[in-house]
């Protein structure tokens, strides 16, 4: 087996960095999505794992599975409160991060880590299933319902995921972006490109201090901000934030609302927009494309919404 890693030589196909966990089952990887943390990871020098985290594929009965990418240990005082994305134990079984991930040939993965899919869902479009569950997740904790008016600051993949899923759950959503193209992709996605005031729900999925400060300004007096971008440097609170009485809402991974697995809930969602992989799936390379797909997926030139990767 091959798998992509960030290494001194750049970005590279090597081995897998050691033996399959006892129990693990064999995922023959169809599709991986790069992540912007990804390209975050790769800019920090050589990983220890195999990248990717957004991963689809086929065990070896044939199932069509996509991969959750975390194995939550089940045992800690949070997982066992129901809120497995807070599990105390994530950071160290991550595929992608800190166990072997999905940009490779196959990867071997936790039995409960394979969610099967829909049938007539194509495997090669799964890897969104993890986005997706992401932008359900955010709006899952900020309780979007049907008839709330949202807005979504941001188009990237999550911005566009979590239109997806609004929309999914009969939210009106207007989204303001800052390229034509990624708009546009929004529109089709079912938002409106004409942002007014007063939101019920504001989604920073863009992830900076001006998006953040965008969102104080558009959401209406007690409602709620709900951050899905990363900031990966400090970002500061104003006044504004304090008089209007805002909630301010993070959100990681996902985990299970009103006891379903949102995971899974993301794949239905998948199939029920059938529009979201012509949208989203902008670049498509073969995995000893591998170093040239981080680069178009870094190229802001390039324009890419998702790249992704196909054994």
């Amino acid at each position: 087996m091959r798998g992509v890693k960030m290494t001194t030589d750049g970005i590279r196909l090597v081995a897998p960095s050691g033996d399959p966990v006892e129990g693990a089952v064999r995922v023959a990887v169809a599709s991986s999505g790069i992540c912007g943390s990804d390209l975050h990871m790769a800019s920090m020098g050589p990983s220890w794992a195999i990248l990717g985290h957004e991963f689809s594929g086929r065990l070896d009965d044939g199932t069509s599975v996509a991969v959750l990418p975390v194995v939550h240990c089940g045992t800690c005082d949070r997982c066992r409160a129901g809120a497995e994305q807070q599990c105390r134990n994530a950071l160290g079984a991550m595929y992608g991060v800190s166990l072997d991930g999905g940009l490779a040939d196959a990867a071997w993965v936790d039995p409960v880590c394979a969610i099967p899919l829909p049938a007539g869902l194509d495997v090669d479009h799964a890897n969104l299933v993890e986005p997706i569950a992401v932008a359900l997740h955010g709006i899952n904790r900020a309780g979007v319902v049907d008839g709330m008016r949202v807005a979504v600051l941001g188009a990237g993949p999550i911005g566009l995921c979590t239109i997806a899923a609004a929309r999914h759950l009969g939210a009106e959503v207007d989204l303001e972006g800052h390229r034509p193209t990624r708009t546009a992709a929004g529109v089709r996605l079912g938002a409106s490109p004409s942002v007014g005031a007063d939101y019920d729900v504001v989604v920073d999925a863009a992830g900076t201090q001006s998006s953040l400060d965008r969102a104080t300004e558009l959401v209406r007096p007690g409602g709620t901000v709900c951050i899905l971008g990363t900031y990966w440097s400090p970002v500061a609170l104003g006044l504004e934030f304090q008089m209007k009485e805002l909630t301010l809402l993070p959100s990681f991974t996902y985990g299970h609302h009103h006891g379903v697995q949102e995971f899974a809930e993301a794949a239905r969602i998948l199939q029920a927009v059938p529009d979201l992989p012509d949208v989203l799936l902008t670049h498509h390379f073969g995995l000893d494309e591998a170093a040239e797909a981080f680069r178009v997926a870094a190229d802001r030139d390039e324009d890419p919404i998702k790249v992704v990767v196909h054994p």
